[in-house]
């Protein structure tokens, strides 16, 4: 199809999935929400902090590749290497004392809803899903500040032994404190010169300083967990996301099994309650790799129906799964690397025995699903049609109040470079004999061991918003399939 054809699609498809979004009954949201504070940094910043710390200690940083920030040295080592490169990355501390300096040296941020399940909860509240239930295992007053007011929004709460759905700001406790997370954000263009190197930033990106306080566990009070079955009547799907907060062992000296088991545990319980539910895991970039392949085997791998990731996501759960190169084409950026992309999403797909793996990339999303998901790849098309023009929305406005909003996303225009990909996909496939030209044009290509859909998207030149967009497309794209699998 021609970009003029993909537009039509487009705009058939978001308005056939906008009027479909009312099937769905309900979804629960869970684990990880945080404050975020953002910060857009410009040189003076940089040159600032370069004071601040030991210089050559950062310089051996550089060369180690912190995994984690424990000094100041730590972060401005990480900083510089994403800015160097361009590229996003997440890193966790476990330092509370990080803070301290980052609000010292770079002063306030401004202040948002942040984390997976709390951006989710809040996007599928402001499109009108009926029923958006979240769980936070750490709810403060201060972070629930952060949810949106809308009547479609609920948390649990056991109030005389029963299980009551209130509103956030209604159900959190006041013991509880909240997890603030930093998001730096850089500019393209920026140049300053760090131990006789000259960098300069390639592109717009952001390094993100993941807060792990002691208090922080993936886990569900047990009062609300033996009252599950008063909730989740009528929630037909569940997006679970924040694993990555997990620990080999934490401070009271549970080992990572403990919580597998417990997560393990609440998606049967979920399945008990309601056998038609679909699970989602919003995966996400995960320094440990004994975590990560724990969360890929033992919590992935046949307990969830569906996964969403970015390309270095999939990069990092092909690495730990030994497919060390085909991971590194994925992210090398060459020619090759939709094609490596499309064939790990596959290897995801077979290997962790999944209905559904959606990755969303600059330009693109592929969706590979399994010959016996519930909804056809049309209907898998309409839905990612629709996630990307939600998305497109979110980027161009900064944010989504309503349903009505996302209209704006269809004025976006197809990326052209996104678009022009296809005939590097096209080729490669066709050359394994996998599907016809006019399959690939329309972006359904269906094999005999499972179903590939492919489409090029709308990207916003000068995006107001860049932190949530994969968990909003990922969440859009999800419910909108939700929504078709109700109206079979």
């Amino acid at each position: 199809m021609e970009i003029s054809d993909w537009e039509r699609e487009y705009r058939d498809s978001y308005f056939k999935m906008k009027d479909m979004i009312h099937n769905v009954r309900g979804v629960f949201v869970a684990y990880n929400c945080n404050i975020d504070s953002i910060k857009k940094i410009e040189k003076t910043d940089i040159l600032h902090m370069l004071n601040t710390v030991n210089t050559q200690t950062v310089k051996s940083r550089l060369q180690e590749y912190p995994r984690e920030i424990s000094s100041p040295e730590d972060f401005v080592a990480r900083l510089l290497i994403s800015m160097r490169d361009g590229k996003a990355a997440e890193v966790p501390t476990y330092d509370l004392k990080i803070h301290d300096w980052l609000t010292k040296n770079l002063g306030q941020g401004k202040s948002r809803m942040g984390g997976q399940a709390g951006i989710i909860a809040n996007t599928l509240a402001n499109i009108d899903v009926r029923n958006v239930i979240a769980y936070v295992p750490w709810l403060s007053k201060e972070q629930a500040d952060y949810f949106v007011n809308k009547d479609n929004l609920f948390h649990p709460i056991i109030e005389n032994n029963h299980l009551r759905l209130k509103h956030p700001t209604k159900a959190y406790s006041s013991n509880k404190k909240p997890k603030i997370n930093w998001i730096i954000e850089y500019s393209k263009g920026i140049e300053f010169d760090f131990s006789g190197e000259k960098i300069i930033v390639p592109r717009d990106n952001r390094l993100i300083v993941s807060s792990r306080p002691p208090w922080i566990k993936i886990d569900m009070e047990k009062d609300i967990y033996e009252h599950l079955q008063e909730v989740y009547k009528g929630i037909d799907g569940a997006l679970l996301s924040g694993y990555q907060m997990i620990k080999e062992v934490d401070e009271d000296g549970n080992t990572y099994d403990y919580y597998v088991d417990k997560s393990v545990k609440l998606i049967k319980k979920l399945k008990e309650v309601n056998p038609k539910i679909r699970i989602h895991v919003e995966f996400t970039s995960i320094q440990n790799r004994v975590i990560r392949n724990v969360i890929l085997k033992k919590i992935i791998h046949e307990h969830v129906h569906s996964i969403g990731l970015d390309t270095v996501e999939v990069a990092n759960a092909l690495n730990v799964l030994g497919y060390e190169e085909l991971a590194f084409a994925v992210i090398k950026k060459d020619e090759r690397a939709i094609d490596a992309l499309y064939e790990g999403a596959v290897i995801l797909l077979h290997e962790l025995k999944l209905e559904r793996v959606q990755v969303h990339s600059l330009g693109y999303y592929i969706c590979v699903s399994s010959k016996d998901s519930p909804v056809t790849p049309e209907d898998h098309k309409k839905s990612l049609l629709f996630a990307a023009t939600v998305a497109a929305s979110k980027a161009m406005s900064g944010d989504i109040t309503t349903l009505e909003d996302c209209d704006q996303g269809l004025e976006v225009p197809i990326w052209k470079d996104g678009y022009n990909k296809f005939e590097t996909l096209e080729k490669h496939l066709i050359e394994r004999g996998i599907g016809t030209l006019k399959e690939l044009q329309d972006g359904c290509v269906c094999t005999p061991k499972h179903d590939v859909i492919i489409i090029p998207t709308k990207v916003v030149k000068n995006p107001v918003a860049t932190v949530g967009i994969g968990d909003t497309i990922s969440a859009a794209a999800f419910v909108s399939m939700l929504s078709t699998l109700n109206a079979k």
